[in-house]
């Protein structure tokens, strides 16, 4: 039997065979953190919505741009209508037809019937959108419900004091028609009304007054609308935030039922402008709100140009009973998807940079003084134009502008920002943002 060999030198200086197996000592966290990951720290606190990681902007810029575009749209249609000298030489002519081209177009695209304005129906679904978006966002966020009897000053603040310096700018128009009168149609049906009509027209009450008021400012009417809607908005805010959108939604229903009668009786100019014909279209817009924060609903440009494509082909149909509530109701999604499209541009910050998105948002800073005071204004100009007997299309063309644009400037700075942005400036809980626009605050200064 042969001898065993010594045993090698390394083998001696190795380690048992049970190290070798032993796994490498952890460099993770410390063990405070280990336990941390192994045992959570549990919490009594309710555990915050989903949407909390990335809250819904408190301004919504793309909605200062529709806004803008509105009124834009409003204004200029006016302008264009009601400066009716007739031209000279061929470059007013020129002009003029130009003009009438571009309104013809927009009237085929976007006008539903001879009753509304496009403008102003996309008006009230903004409207719809900028009250009920921030009392939404609120409620997600789990704040606590509001104190009704300060959104309704607020309101009051927002809207009644341009509302009456537009009153009496009418006022001031019917005054010097009577006293002078100056010979144009279009003076006198702007200027035609009761003491009635300007009682009615002063409290407001104009959206539900079964009579079609002139009184120096036609277009306030629709400017009382949205005071009833702001004053009932606390009556549906319950049951929208709780989901009974269906029973909202045949109240709605059931108004705009009843304007389809009324039409039977009353002039159909002052039913289509009423407060039961255009509550429907607010209503679309607080539900497009709804929408845009709940399911985070993301329109693609396909969608809306399927929508529109409806509205064109309802408007090429021959006329039939109840055509001209199908068109109204292929518009309103139009407005609605348009809002939720538009929203899906807010994350582009350069875009909001762009010189001429910067020049609409201006615009619809303005907006509500733009709309409330420009038809006085433009009829002023052409009365003090015919008394000082200048009949040239330009000269009307530029003293509408200038006067409707210095009316608005100084309403905006010296009634709204005196009355309202100032005011509140000086409120803490108030946060600026969009008369026809979106705010954090159920009462911020340009909401709509």
């Amino acid at each position: 039997m042969e001898p065993r060999p010594p045993p090698d030198a390394s083998a001696l200086s190795a380690p048992p065979c049970r190290s070798r197996r032993r796994r490498p000592p952890k460099t993770a966290c410390p063990p405070r953190a280990r336990r941390r990951h192994r045992r959570p720290v549990e919490s009594s606190e309710p555990a915050p919505p989903p949407f909390a990681a990335a809250p819904a902007p408190a301004r919504l810029w793309t909605l200062d741009v529709l806004r803008g575009l509105c009124a834009g749209i409003v204004f200029l249609s006016h302008w264009h209508l009601w400066s009716d000298f007739a031209p000279r030489g061929p470059l007013e002519s020129a002009f003029r037809a130009v003009a009438a081209r571009v309104h013809d177009a927009v009237a085929v695209l976007t006008w539903p019937t001879g009753g509304h304005h496009p403008a102003v129906l996309g008006f009230f679904v903004l409207s719809g959108f900028c009250i009920h978006y921030p009392f939404a966002r609120r409620a997600l966020a789990g704040e606590p419900r509001p104190v009704w009897r300060d959104y309704l000053w607020r309101r009051w603040l927002r809207i009644v004091p341009v509302y009456w310096s537009a009153c009496a700018l009418g006022a001031v128009f019917v005054a010097a028609q009577v006293l002078h009168p100056a010979p144009s149609p279009l003076l006198q049906l702007h200027a035609s009304g009761s003491w009635t009509d300007f009682l009615i027209r002063l409290t407001g009450l104009a959206g539900i007054w079964p009579r079609e008021i002139f009184a120096g400012n036609y277009i306030l009417t629709t400017v009382t609308v949205e005071i009833f809607m702001y004053a009932a908005y606390p009556l549906v805010h319950g049951p929208m935030l709780d989901g009974r959108w269906r029973r909202v939604a045949l109240l709605f229903l059931a108004l705009h039922a009843f304007a389809i009668t009324l039409l039977a009786w009353f002039s159909p100019y002052w039913v289509f402008n009423s407060l039961f014909m255009l509550g429907i279209f607010w209503f679309a817009g607080a539900l497009a709100a709804q929408l845009h924060l709940t399911r985070a609903v993301r329109i693609s440009g396909r969608w809306l140009l399927a929508a529109w494509s409806l509205f064109l082909v309802t408007k090429a149909v021959p006329h039939v009973t109840g055509l001209n509530l199908v068109k109204q109701a292929a518009w309103s999604l139009v407005c609605v998807l348009g809002i939720l499209w538009c929203l899906r541009w807010e994350a582009h910050a350069a875009l909001a940079s762009h010189a001429v998105v910067r020049a609409l948002r201006r615009v619809g800073d303005v907006s509500y003084s733009l709309y409330a005071v420009h038809t006085p204004a433009i009829m002023l100009a052409t009365w003090m134009l015919l008394h000082l007997g200048t009949a040239s299309y330009t000269g009307q063309l530029a003293l509408t502008m200038a006067f409707s644009l210095a009316a608005t400037v100084a309403v905006h700075r010296g009634i709204e920002r005196t009355f309202y942005f100032r005011r509140n400036d000086r409120g803490v809980s108030v946060v600026s943002a969009g008369a026809r626009g979106v705010i954090s605050n159920p009462s911020s200064p340009r909401s709509s």
